[in-house]
């Protein structure tokens, strides 16, 4: 079972009260997202708040943070409330397709760890599924949503299984962002890749590509690589 909490060296999430726990999609996404100078940071599907504690910690914005699961949004306000961050973060409890035709505010950066499950067996919890599978949040209306919300030189980054890499980029381009940055995560070395971080801009950049290995083949441990990017967040590397 996941523990109720899940302490950072510069912030603490409780977790008790949300479906999807805190996990290495989120925390390599907010890792390796390059922040820049960001003044406005959109986090969408919030959850506990780990994605904006960690645009928080890496950057000097003011973070709106969107969680369309009840449970989940009142878990992200109380973290807030707890870190003390009401400052810096915004808590609201609506859905993205809902907030972006109405809002007149435009973001240096926005992150996304979505719910990206399709045409696959459903839990029988409820707040599960909506943080597991797309139905409430299609790709095609994220892209559509981020397109009109972003800077002219802002940025977009995603994490996603793998597979959908192409699928993700024609879609983007479709909407005038550009692919700009990409990692591609395997568990280990031996195993093929299953998750990438996207990054997308209206400008266009050169495309830097990288790799990164998480664990160990022999000791099943986490790699240097890994521990280096993450050290600035976990509590004991």
């Amino acid at each position: 079972m996941s523990n109720n909490w899940f302490q950072f060296k510069q912030f603490l999430i409780n977790q008790d009260k949300t479906a999807m726990k805190v996990g290495v999609d989120g925390l390599l996404l907010g890792a390796i997202s390059h922040f820049g100078n960001a003044f406005s940071v959109l986090d969408i599907g919030a959850g506990t708040g780990l994605l904006s504690f960690m645009s928080a910690q890496k950057t000097n914005a003011e973070i709106t943070a969107l969680e369309i699961e009840k449970d989940a949004f009142n878990q992200c306000f109380e973290n807030v409330k707890l870190n003390k961050k009401q400052d810096r973060i915004r808590v609201l409890n609506i859905s993205f397709q809902e907030f972006y035709p109405t809002t007149q505010q435009k973001f240096d950066f926005i992150i996304c760890n979505p719910p990206f499950f399709e045409n696959s067996t459903k839990s029988k919890s409820v707040n599960k599924n909506t943080a597991r599978h797309s139905d409430t949040l299609p790709k095609e209306d994220l892209v559509k949503g981020v397109s009109k919300l972003l800077n002219p030189e802002g940025k977009f980054s995603v994490i996603l299984p793998f597979k959908y890499e192409n699928y993700f980029k024609k879609l983007c381009f479709n909407y005038g962002l550009f692919l700009i940055y990409k990692l591609i995560i395997c568990p280990k070395s031996q195993k093929l890749p299953n998750r990438i971080i996207l990054e997308f801009s209206p400008k266009k950049f050169v495309l830097k590509a990288e790799k990164l290995i998480i664990r160990e083949n022999d000791t099943n441990q986490y790699t240097k690589t890994y521990k280096e990017l993450t050290k600035d967040f976990y509590l004991h590397f």
